[in-house]
């Protein structure tokens, strides 16, 4: 039998980008592996234990004053689990990714980076990026997670290179089948049944750029009579936003499909911050979007140029440019119809369960037939 573990310092499943990309990887391991344990964090209304089809979750409990806290139990949880032993690991962090390798020293290793402690500190925990020492213990962490691991994926060229090294894969995120189905279910949000619409779906931190988008389509709303922007996000609405945005979610996942499908486009306005220009991403909500056969105004940054064309797909608009943004709305209004297909056909090319689970796979076999070849010899 081949056992994986599956680690990350993240609750599972909730309404983000990360969740379904997790999701993908679970499925990808899964047909490789007979058993794939994943080990990660609890929230509200998810049981500390669950399994189906040879898939356990099992999910640290409690609540913990603070972030160092919570990765510390979480390292303890991760290696508590390992114990039982697996021939296949792979890590999203170093807080689960130090006890993984440190217990399971004849497994295959891989490091999913998609972005590391000491650079998310800098605008996440700004008071701890100030701590120098404990700086340097994250660096020492992440710096035996990649010494140790077999492989390192990243989902962005981007990320790929803020790395410094080589020997990095990078393998898009995932959108799901059911986001290319042609038929979809009753939209769980019956105010998109009338009228038209255009929406954000996703987290509304700062990098995110959300308000710019909004601020932008609240001074063309006047213009634009009948038209509103849909904000479907697990965060709770601001006290104040422009006229004509409607706060709406969240959904679950399977329903989003529906949710696109009513949808004219969607914004993907990321902002020039080092989250973004740095560490990288691929936007799990533009992939969905395009999957739908919806397409996307995205900020003109190079982790987007990476999986979208300006004039293909959609729209490449300045980040953080106001007056862009509405005139990039604008545009979209009257031609997004002449972007679906195109959408939908990068979305298959590229996107696919079939196309990047096959790339995924190919490395979990890879890092899985060498450990098991060095174990036996």
């Amino acid at each position: 039998m081949r056992r994986a573990i599956y680690a990350a310092f993240d609750v599972f499943p909730r309404g983000k980008g990360s969740s379904s990309h997790m999701a993908s990887m679970v499925t990808a391991l899964r047909g490789v592996c007979d058993r794939v344990t994943v080990l990660c964090l609890g929230g509200p209304g998810l049981p500390d234990r669950q399994e189906e089809d040879g898939i356990a979750i099992f999910r640290l409990p409690g609540e913990y004053p603070d972030l160092l806290g919570r990765a510390t139990a979480f390292a303890r949880f991760v290696e508590g689990h390992a114990r039982a032993g697996a021939e296949l690991v792979v890590y999203r962090d170093p807080w689960g990714g130090a006890p993984l390798r440190r217990v399971c020293r004849e497994a295959g290793a891989i490091f999913e980076v998609n972005a590391l402690p000491s650079w998310e500190l800098g605008y996440r925990r700004p008071g701890f990026a100030g701590n120098a020492a404990l700086g340097a213990k994250i660096g020492d962490l992440e710096r035996f997670c990649l010494r140790e691991a077999d492989e390192i994926l990243c989902v962005s060229g981007v990320t790929a290179r803020a790395l410094g090294r080589g020997g990095v894969t990078v393998i898009p995120n995932a959108a799901a089948p059911w986001f290319f189905a042609g038929e979809t279910g009753p939209c769980p949000l019956p105010e998109l049944e009338e009228g038209r619409w255009f929406g954000y779906i996703g987290g509304l931190q700062p990098w995110q750029g959300v308000e710019v988008a909004m601020e932008a389509f609240g001074r063309l709303a006047p213009d634009v009579p009948g038209v509103r922007m849909a904000v479907i996000s697990e965060t709770r609405a601001p006290r104040r936003h422009p006229a004509g945005v409607h706060f709406l979610g969240p959904v679950a996942h399977t329903a989003l499909p529906a949710v696109l499908r009513r949808l004219e486009f969607t914004v993907a306005p990321l902002r020039e911050t080092a989250r973004n220009t740095v560490q990288g991403c691929c936007p799990v909500k533009m992939i969905e979007s395009m999957a739908a056969g919806v397409p996307v105004a995205a900020s003109n940054l190079e982790a987007v140029r990476e999986w979208m064309t300006d004039g293909e797909e959609g729209v490449l608009v300045e980040p953080g440019d106001g007056r862009a943004w509405m005139l990039a709305i604008d545009h979209m209004l009257r031609e997004a119809p002449r972007y679906g297909a195109g959408a939908q056909r990068r979305a298959e090319s590229e996107f696919g369960y079939g196309r990047v689970h096959g790339e995924l796979q190919t490395v979990f076999r890879r890092v899985l037939e060498k450990a098991l070849k060095i174990t036996s010899s």
